[in-house]
């Protein structure tokens, strides 16, 4: 369902800005500062309730008393209003009770400075990356993971508290010995993906494989490591085992990718993993996301680009990238020019 008109009141450097999307290809292009990735940023908190990396009250913008992200998706209107700590969504002007259904109304695939290198990032990088592609993919992921994150915040509680018998180590274990399960499933189907993907911009064989560390012992059962634990569990006073510390390794012909590969391969590696994901839920006749680009150009060199461009064009997605400079953009796609200045836009052309 491809976004069709965009409207933002008071997010960062914008005042008010409006504009008609492309249905595949929508260029952001302005110097640093000129209002590129606040578009990109409303356009996450619409789909998602969250901002990238500010507290919502640091994306509003000086002096407003609120601000107000909106989109018409084909028949549909979506809106999210936030006041201080009030956040008001509407679909078709019926409230939303959770942010949660942002992420089935308009699905997103963002690629900003905090994840677009999530290779060579943190365990947990890994793991959103990991679980946004599940949980697209898999129809069942989102309720297992959030009867999961239940199950932990109340047996964490109990941890802190220390008081009465410990009730929630089976819905822990249960939960989340089924994540781990539907994470290895998909990674099985991603890595052929990824591998492809590598090779078409390489043109080289690349001996990539995958290793998924449960987040518990080696050779324990994940209930076998809470009862081991849970002494010291007691003292810390949160659980230590489970699927939430578990750690995604990229290796390239047995070694840490991290130790052969360049800053700009592990970049072009991530973004293939992430053009992966999206390849399966293609395969599987599944809704696609709308994808956004902070900073389209940065550690890619032309060739990169190119690559980059052809493949997202192959996918059929609608997406929205950010450039300093028209010259960015390769020659080999079409699609809307949006000009912008000072949280402004000033021009807007069709190539």
């Amino acid at each position: 369902m491809p976004l069709e008109e965009l409207h933002i009141q008071s997010v960062r450097c914008i005042e008010a800005l409006s504009l008609t999307a492309n249905s595949r290809w929508n260029w952001l292009v302005g110097a640093n500062g000129a209002g590129k990735s606040s578009v990109l940023e409303a356009l996450h908190i619409l789909g998602t309730g969250q901002t990238w990396r500010h507290s919502p009250r640091y994306v509003q913008r000086d002096g407003a008393g609120e601000y107000l992200v909106s989109a018409r998706l084909s028949d549909h209107f979506l809106a999210l209003r936030r006041r201080g700590e009030e956040r008001e969504i509407r679909y078709d002007g019926e409230p939303l009770v959770s942010a949660w259904m942002l992420l089935d109304v308009l699905p997103l695939q963002s690629l900003h400075d905090d994840n677009s290198h999530f290779v060579a990032g943190t365990a947990e990088d890994r793991r959103r990356v990991l679980d946004w592609g599940i949980y697209y993919a898999d129809r069942y992921y989102g309720m297992v993971f959030r009867q999961y994150r239940r199950a932990l915040q109340q047996r964490n509680a109990w941890l802190k508290s220390g008081q009465g018998r410990q009730p929630w180590d089976d819905a822990v274990i249960a939960a989340g010995e089924e994540i781990q399960q539907r994470r290895q499933v998909h990674l099985a189907a991603v890595l052929p993906e990824v591998i492809a993907l590598w090779e078409r911009w390489s043109g080289a064989v690349f001996g990539l494989s995958l290793h998924l560390h449960s987040g518990w012992k080696e050779g324990l059962s994940l209930g076998d490591c809470l009862r081991r634990d849970q002494e010291q569990d007691r003292e810390m006073g949160y659980t230590h085992s489970g699927p939430h510390r578990a750690n995604l390794m990229f290796r390239v012909h047995g070694k840490a990718a991290l130790d052969i590969l360049s800053r700009g391969q592990l970049r072009v590696l991530g973004l293939a993993y992430r053009l992966a994901q999206v390849q399966i839920l293609k395969q599987a006749g599944l809704p696609l996301p709308i994808i956004l680009i902070d900073d389209f150009a940065a550690e890619l060199d032309a060739s990169a680009r190119d690559w980059w461009v052809k493949e997202l064009d192959l996918l059929g997605v609608q997406v929205f990238a950010a450039v300093t400079a028209a010259g960015q953009i390769p020659a080999a796609v079409s699609g809307s020019h949006f000009c912008l200045a000072a949280g402004q836009l000033e021009k807007e052309t069709a190539s």
